[in-house]
């Protein structure tokens, strides 16, 4: 007897087929009609079983394939893609037998304990578990948790002659019973309290050998079936209504350790029969959708955190990520912008954000009672929520980037987002034609991220990006985006041909988040500086609006219209305060800018390694220029990846400069310079200008560097003492017919001043200059137009304030309130031309000192000298000539002007020049404002107030000196010629000329000084406006030769009058002497 097995392990026929006959008869009920439903009770909240509290945590062991089911009409397990013959041959079978006659003698007591243990065990963990009795007069467990008596299930076994007991046979009838008695709430808020209590009590079986362990499998295992049939068909297996919406999307917000939440155990139990049970996946991909809807229909304001974490919880099992991506909503088909946010299956969670309009009133209202503390205060606390939310978006967005079956849905998804949104960008674009400032940022922050892990300091991954990208089937759409050195057509036919390939996940992250950064972060940016504007605007508009409301006190109904709308613009103008603030709190994140920038920087080295491939910068230098011939790709590229450099650049340095790093500093330094010095790799004239406009905002002043965060760079890096002086006068000169050209060309004189203290841009420049002499003459002239424009337009303004300030303070008698109003309407518009102009007057002035200190030779070429000096008479004139006094105006330093330091500094380019006789010749031929008169007055003045040292005061006399002297000679030289012939004089200067040329088509014929000043301005003939350089005009040497003869000539005549004029006198004088 001893090899004989366990008497328990040995189960009784008669036994197993009652246990069968009672589960069969209970399952063939469900086989008729629905039953009637009947209300629902509300759900338990139970606590913890304490049965179970000190299990042990492990993951749950997998299941066994399902026990077989007996045949019925109409199975509901088939549901689960369960066939009802089917008998998997490990399912656990606990089987009622009666007590052996006669165990074997060598192991009588421990089977029979064992045995008895064993189904005492399994009933009493049952009735923990779902809390049901067999026994009517017990209501209540040792817990005190309420007891359902199963009578149906009581009478089948007494039926049977079975054991009243609990066993895993029986459950089915136990559960469905138990379940539509309504103890415990609706039969799925049941049984997930149930399922917890079951996988709480298997983290404590650690022995899987054990027989109870088996048990307790197959108990679990009808319990989830079970959780399925309640959520998928409760009107057939519990007597109760359909479910409108999908049941466990309420289940999934619930704490998943209390009863009634889905904790990690249910999905993954769930996750592991998706390959043999389509409908717990569509289960549960529809309890997402849902909760995706819900979460539409909220914002920052209400408890969203559930939502997030019921997402967060379902991306961590990657069968469960792979249905969601494959889900309709994920990626909807024809969808427009507006609605991507709302409708796709991830874009409720991105849209939770504190620019929604409900969050940004709840926390702003009443801002003008609001102190700037309670504003900061509020805007922090919002970055933080932000940040947290950020985060768990990352999160769940990496999980499907990090899962190869869901990779390129969620990239497809990206690409929908910023393709959709291109109005974003648009003038006066409609908001609602377009995602939310909300859902794009979000975007923008998640891509960048997902683009950290290859942005490494040594940028060792750079290389990987794919210039190929755009002719590769690319997600990012730029077929309608300007292009940085093409058009249309050009960049079509490019884009024509298609290479082969597939593009790597650096290069779609690369471009994704390049075209986010666009639509998203930049174009919110801009949103808030157009909002400031409006909202600017409409303050004007409601302060004038008030001042009229007298208008209507007389009639009620238009006194009632009239406040309803001042009402009306209160309210929006609050609006826009709210979304004001709420924007910049947002962009005010240190962490999200950091961010950004990083991303910028990695866009500039991949831009400077593909225009100069060779040098593999930042590790090797940029050799400029660069070459003459523009990749094809460069060309056609998007040139918003050049326009958000500049406008992320211009955000930071404004308001949170010290996040910049030095090494970033010299990168973006080395971009500018680069393409300042080598313009013609940028079409757009507005691109070039950002240039400059960041170099100029790098150097504002900030705290801990007086320079600006680019100004060290400027002043002593290598390749900018190399380059940047040559590249800002370079673009100096392009931007001539530029619209905006003197701002342009302020923001360029305040980087010159910055770099000028350094003597090695001086040198550079010195020497630069004896090579390339026409390139700096050309300089100097356009130069001398900003400064005679400016100076003329400052002038005219400051007499037309001094000339109607008289007037309105000593109006005439007859004069009417109109032309008062006339005249300080006039008076306001030239205090404010006074106040622009000026600015950039005392800028351009400043720089004509500079240069003519080390470029004399270039401002005193034929060409540009008379310009220059007849500019400095004409304005020397009014500051010390009689009309000096126009130029005096009330509070001038309003205005930013200083008489006397406009004179000085017009005296150091005297000064600066005084050793060049061509100066000296032209400020002597000044007939129209040279006096020297006025030169002394000025020295009077530069003396009166110290203005300049005697030594410089010497000089002054000196030259003035030089000049009258000078001015004698012309003077009897023009009067020894006397009348000139016209055909030997210039047409358009009407002077005698020296080198005459006869322009190619106009045929007429001028002097080559006159020509080439005039070429430098505008490159035509000014007889017939056609094109023309100075290498195609053709000396007139036998004219030339003609003047030559006829001026030497008539002065030898007349200096052999004056010889015999002076003999004939000293005769005359000898004849009276005698």
């Amino acid at each position: 007897m001893a090899d004989e097995n366990p008497p328990h392990d040995t189960p009784m026929p008669d036994a197993v087929s009652d246990a069968n006959k009672i589960r069969a008869k209970r399952l063939a009920k469900l086989g008729g009609p629905p039953p009637a439903s009947t209300p629902s009770n509300p759900p338990s909240t139970s606590s913890t079983d304490p049965a179970a509290s000190s299990s042990v945590p492990q993951a749950a062991p997998k299941q066994s394939p399902p026990a077989a089911q007996p045949t019925t009409a109409s199975n509901p397990f088939s549901q689960l893609g369960m066939k009802a013959s089917e008998k998997p041959a490990s399912a656990p079978r606990i089987n009622i037998k009666p007590k052996p006659a006669e165990p074997s003698p060598a192991r009588s007591a421990t089977p029979k304990s064992q045995e008895v243990s064993l189904e005492a065990w399994t009933d009493r963990t049952i009735s923990q578990i779902f809390r049901i009795t067999l026994d009517p007069g017990r209501t209540k467990d040792a817990h005190g948790h309420r007891l359902c008596f199963v009578s149906g299930v009581r009478s089948d076994l007494e039926e049977s002659g079975s054991p009243l007991r609990l066993t895993p046979e029986l459950l089915d009838s136990a559960i469905i019973e138990s379940a539509q008695s309504k103890t415990e709430g609706k039969a799925l808020d049941y049984l997930l309290g149930c399922w917890k209590r079951i996988c709480r009590l298997l983290r404590g079986m650690h022995n899987r050998e054990d027989p109870k362990f088996a048990v307790a499998q197959e108990t679990r295992r009808l319990c989830f079936n079970y959780c399925i049939f309640a959520a998928t068909m409760p009107e057939v297996m519990f007597n109760e209504e359909p479910h409108a919406e999908n049941p466990l999307a309420d289940h999934l917000l619930v704490d998943p350790e209390n009863d009634r939440g889905i904790c990690h155990d249910f999905l993954n139990e769930a996750v592991s029969r998706f390959e043999d049970d389509d409908s717990v996946k569509d289960l549960l991909v529809e309890a997402v959708e849902e909760l995706s809807r819900r979460l539409s229909k909220m914002t920052m304001n209400d408890d969203y955190r559930p939502y997030m974490l019921a997402m967060r919880n379902f991306v961590r099992y990657q069968p469960l990520l792979v249905a969601m991506a494959q889900s309709d909503f994920f990626l909807p088909a024809e969808i427009e912008a507006p609605h991507i946010e709302r409708i796709s299956l991830l874009g409720p969670f991105f849209t939770i954000s504190p620019l929604q309009g409900e969050v940004a009133v709840n926390y702003f209202s009443s801002h003008s009672t609001r102190d700037k503390g309670y504003i900061q205060n509020s805007q922090r606390s919002l970055r933080l929520a932000l940040q947290t939310h950020q985060d768990e978006l990352f999160d769940i967005a990496n999980c499907f980037i990090k899962t190869k079956e869901s990779r390129e849905k969620i990239l497809d998804w990206f690409a929908l987002i910023i393709n959709t949104n291109h109005k974003r960008r648009a003038l006066s674009a409609d908001p609602k034609l377009t995602a939310s400032d909300a859902f794009m940022m979000n975007i923008t922050v998640i891509l960048d991220r997902l683009c950290e892990p290859f942005m490494d300091a040594t940028f060792s991954k750079v290389d990987r990006i794919d210039i190929n990208y755009f002719r590769r089937s690319p997600r990012v759409d730029i077929k309608d985006e300007t292009k940085i050195n093409a058009d249309q057509n050009e960049s079509d036919a490019f884009y024509e041909t298609n290479v082969g390939g597939t593009n790597n996940f650096i290069t779609e992250a690369f471009f994704l988040t390049a075209a986010s950064h666009h639509y998203g972060l930049e174009a919110a940016s801009a949103r808030l500086s157009e909002l400031s504007k409006e909202i600017k605007y409409l303050d004007k508009q409601l302060a004038q609006m008030e001042t009229e409301r007298h208008k209507y006190i007389s009639n009620p109904m238009n006194l009632a219209v009239f406040d309803a709308q001042v009402k009306k613009m209160k309210d929006r103008i609050s609006k826009g305060h709210c979304a004001i603030y709420a924007t910049q709190g947002v962009l005010l994140d240190e962490t999200l800018q950091a961010r950004s920038m990083q991303f910028m920087r990695y866009v500039i080295v991949w831009i400077l390694r593909l225009v100069s491939p060779s040098t593999k910068f930042p590790q090797g230098t940029l050799e400029l220029p660069l070459p003459a011939e523009q990749p094809e790709a460069w060309k056609c590229l998007p040139e918003y990846l050049l326009e958000d450099i500049g406008d992320n650049f211009k955000y930071i340095t404004r308001w949170m400069p010290h996040i910049i790093t030095s090494t970033q500093c010299e990168e973006l330094m080395v971009y500018c310079v680069t393409f300042l010095r080598n313009s013609e790799y940028i079409r757009n004239p507005g691109l070039k200008s950002s240039l400059v406009r960041i170099l100029f905002n790098g150097i504002f002043e900030v705290p801990g560097r007086p320079k600006g965060v680019l100004g060290d760079a400027l002043f002593a890096h290598k390749f900018a003492t190399q380059h940047l002086l040559h590249a800002l006068m370079k673009f100096f000169a392009e931007c001539e017919r530029d619209y905006q050209k003197l701002p342009i060309r302020y923001e360029i004189f305040q980087v010159i001043k910055c770099i000028w203290p350094n003597p090695a841009y001086r040198e550079n420049l010195a020497t630069e200059a004896q090579v390339n002499l026409d390139f700096f003459v050309q300089f100097v002239n356009l130069l001398l137009n900003d400064v005679t424009y400016v100076l003329d337009e400052s002038f005219t303004a400051f007499t037309q304030i001094h000339d109607l300030t008289i007037e309105l303070r000593d109006p005439q008698p007859e004069e009417d309130a109109n032309a008062r109003q006339e005249k300080e309407d006039k008076l306001a518009g030239a205090k404010d031309k006074a106040k622009n102009y000026m600015m950039i007057t005392n800028e351009t002035v400043a720089m004509l000192k500079l240069f003519t200190e080390t470029l004399s030779d270039s401002f005193t070429k034929k060409e540009v000298v008379v310009r220059l000096a007849h500019m400095l008479d004409y304005n020397l004139a009014l500051l010390v000539g009689p009309q000096k006094s126009k130029l005096k105006v009330e509070n001038m330093q309003e205005y930013g002007w200083n008489p006397k330091a406009m004179l000085a500094d017009i005296a150091d380019v005297y000064l600066n020049l005084q050793e060049k006789q061509t100066f000296i010749d032209a400020v002597a031929t000044d007939e129209r404002s040279y006096r020297p008169e006025y030169w002394e007055t000025a020295k009077n003045i530069l003396t009166r107030f110290a203005l300049k040292s005697p030594e410089q005061l010497a000089e002054w006399d000196k030259l003035g000196e030089a000049i009258k002297k000078t001015k004698e000679e012309v003077e009897a030289e023009d009067a020894d010629l006397g009348e000139i012939p016209d055909e030997y004089l210039d047409p358009l200067l009407a002077t005698l000329m020296e080198d005459p040329v006869i322009l190619p088509r106009s045929r007429q014929t001028v002097d080559r000084s006159t020509l080439r000043g005039m070429l430098l301005s505008d490159a035509i003939d000014p007889f017939n406006r056609t094109p023309l350089t100075i290498d195609e005009v053709i000396p007139n040497d036998e004219l030339r030769q003609e003047i030559q003869a006829w001026k030497a000539a008539r002065l030898a005549e007349k200096k052999a009058e004056r010889a015999a004029a002076v003999s004939g006198a000293e005769a005359s004088a000898m004849d009276e002497s005698q």
